[in-house]
């Protein structure tokens, strides 16, 4: 059994812990990218109120798989000790999240409806929950 220094583990940790952050901190940087989009591009696209429920819809559904399957996966992480791994779930979790904010995107554009917001909303709350923990990669690294 190999004995690893707390300060080396704790560095190690710190490192890719930054890592996270950047994924994340890019992948949230892209939502406001396209709610940005969205405020400076006036929408031409034609009412359709079934077509703006299913987007919308689909976007919380979406948000909500996203954090479901994440704890899943996170947790299988910890229990096989594989960092690249818990990445994978933080990244699959995290773009789940930005496709609810592309429905959105896509409901402005092409039915220009006052509620593709919410999909926004969606968006940016699943990044909010989907912040890296440094407890994750702590009990991935012990």
């Amino acid at each position: 059994m190999q004995f690893i220094n707390p300060q080396e583990a704790e560095a190690k940790v710190a490192a890719r812990y930054r890592v996270f952050l950047v994924l994340w901190i890019g992948i949230l940087m892209s939502v406001v990218l396209f709610l940005v989009l969205a405020l400076a591009v006036a929408s031409t696209g034609v009412a359709n109120p079934m077509l703006t429920y299913s987007l919308v819809g689909s976007g919380l559904v979406v948000v909500i798989v996203s954090v479901l399957l994440k704890q899943r996966l996170v947790k299988q992480a910890i229990e096989r000790r594989e960092i690249q791994s818990l990445q994978s779930a933080y990244i699959i979790g995290m773009a789940l999240c930005e496709s609810a904010a592309l429905f959105g995107l896509l409901d402005h554009f092409v039915t220009g409806s006052n509620i593709s917001w919410f999909s926004f909303l969606f968006a940016l709350t699943g990044m909010v929950l989907h912040f890296p923990k440094k407890d994750h990669l702590r009990a991935v690294s012990t």
